[in-house]
């Protein structure tokens, strides 16, 4: 598995990973109506353009094909980290994550946080992050259930 920059070409495709994988690997926590309106079937690429402007992205390689990502801000926020459910439960969101908390170490950062679904608290909590809060955020009209977690560094 390699893990190198996000470039612009790769954009199709982690967009593909993130609706595809909260379809299917979120689906047992959150109803169809919850789903459709976190990851619309069709995503504005325009708009995923517009946020991976805004953060730090990596994509992990399985023989070419990118099989996940990750994106996070230079203050510790982790925003995005999603595995193409193909290639789920690979050591895919580990590499990930490490390459992330390694690279927020060797910048000083004190701690890496991040709003985490249901489906990805369990990932979260191995890998030694703690809730911070429970909350529920509206989502095109309905509520999603998800945690601030946060580990020190």
């Amino acid at each position: 598995m390699n893990v190198r920059p996000y470039q612009s070409p790769d954009l199709p495709r982690v967009a593909e990973i993130y609706t595809t994988a909260i379809h299917s690997l979120a689906a047992p926590f959150y109803s169809p109506e919850q789903l459709a309106a976190w990851a619309p079937a069709n995503p504005e690429l325009q708009r995923w353009r517009q946020r991976l402007a805004e953060v730090q992205t990596i994509v992990a390689e399985e023989d070419g094909v990118p099989a996940g990502f990750a994106s996070w801000k230079s203050d510790g926020y982790l925003d995005l980290l999603f595995t193409h459910p193909q290639f789920a439960r690979r050591g895919v969101a580990t590499r990930l994550y490490r390459h992330i908390e390694n690279a927020l170490r060797q910048d000083g950062v004190p701690r890496v946080f991040t709003h985490a679904s249901l489906a990805a608290r369990p990932f979260f909590e191995r890998h030694g992050l703690r809730i911070e809060a429970e909350e529920s955020v509206e989502c095109q009209g309905v509520y999603l259930r998800r945690f601030g977690m946060y580990k020190l560094l």
